[in-house]
């Protein structure tokens, strides 16, 4: 009996018990016949055609697991950019690692379990910043900046009179920040309040963060406690760039530190 295997003939047919296993070898390239597009299934079969059998057979395991692979591959690559495209990621900076904008200002600082309780020796505002030690770009992808939340307690005669976050952008040297946010109501009590930028900022390798607060003191002495401050972010699928090459500039000229926006922080 034979069976046409001619490149047009469309299997299943309907002549032979083995049908199927033969349109199957047909199909993935292990045979073309014996010739004349017929099959032949009833004739012996020769050591060397075997040879043949088997070396196209696993050429085709081979290209099926590569394929696979692939596929897998893909699928991977699809779930981890979607993990880490999602979701937030927060940073808490220690509530000990205030300090004074001005390093002349008369403060103090006490430190407990859960708070730094801040107290100023003479009536007057003072700046207070903190900086974050924070990965811009984690695995290779820019992290998306979108705000700060921020705790805090006030005591007789204390208050926060003012907020500001700002990004910083350094190249060719220290100068430089952008005014993100800034908040000039005056608060008291005890309160965690959510500070979001109204645009997100996607860093690169080259960005920082910081955030400010001015606090006042109508009393010498009184107390203001800082509490946990979050730093939000979102993970991106955006490929960062590496850091600038450094430069040396020199014999550089001192220039007035200028912020691109408007800013109460000194």
């Amino acid at each position: 009996m034979n069976i046409n295997l001619l490149p047009m003939y469309t299997c299943p047919l309907v002549v032979s018990p083995a049908e199927t296993f033969i349109c199957w070898m047909k199909d993935n390239g292990i045979t073309t016949g014996t010739g004349g597009g017929t099959y032949s299934p009833n004739n012996n079969v020769s050591r060397a055609e075997m040879a043949v059998f088997m070396q196209k057979l696993d050429e085709l395991a081979i290209a099926q697991a590569n394929a696979a692979d692939a596929a897998n591959l893909v699928a991977a690559k699809d779930y981890t950019d979607s993990a880490l495209s999602t979701g937030n990621i927060l940073v808490s900076a220690g509530f000990g690692n205030w300090h004074p904008f001005n390093s002349t200002d008369p403060l103090s600082y006490t430190y407990f379990s859960s708070q730094t309780q801040v107290s100023r020796s003479s009536i007057g505002s003072s700046f207070l910043s903190i900086n974050p030690d924070i990965p811009t770009v984690l695995y290779g992808k820019s992290l998306k900046f979108k705000g700060v939340e921020f705790c805090f307690d006030t005591f007789a005669s204390t208050s926060l009179n003012y907020v500001e976050i700002n990004t910083y952008s350094h190249t060719t040297g220290s100068i430089g920040r952008n005014l993100r946010f800034s908040d000039p109501t005056t608060r008291t009590g005890n309160q965690c309040r959510l500070y979001t930028l109204s645009s997100p900022i996607v860093l690169t390798a080259d960005d920082g963060v910081n955030f400010y607060i001015q606090v006042n003191w109508a009393a010498a002495a009184s107390q203001f406690a800082i509490g946990r401050t979050t730093f939000i972010f979102e993970p991106t699928t955006t490929i960062a760039a590496p850091p600038a090459a450094p430069q040396t500039i020199q014999d550089r000229q001192e220039e007035p530190i200028s912020p691109e926006f408007d800013t109460s922080a000194p």
